[in-house]
């Protein structure tokens, strides 16, 4: 652990006044928990997302854009 880190930790658990290693343990549980929880939120959000929209061909929207942006420019 960077000693900036261990510091700050440090820090922490005394002002909490618990065992430094106590609060490494709690902050790794509940980071862990979190992050699994927010990227399967996410995941599913975003596929559910993906079901609404229509199928996109990039290349035929670049395209297309081009054009409009050549008769806009004539």
């Amino acid at each position: 652990m960077p000693e900036a880190s261990y510091d700050l930790l440090l820090q922490e658990a005394n002002r909490r006044g618990v065992d430094p290693d106590a609060l490494a343990d709690e902050l790794l549980r509940t980071g862990l928990r979190a992050s699994t929880g927010d990227l399967q939120s996410a995941l599913a959000g975003l596929a559910e997302l993906r079901t609404r929209l229509p199928d996109i061909d990039g290349v035929t929207l670049a395209r297309e854009a081009r054009t409009e942006l050549e008769h806009r420019g004539a």
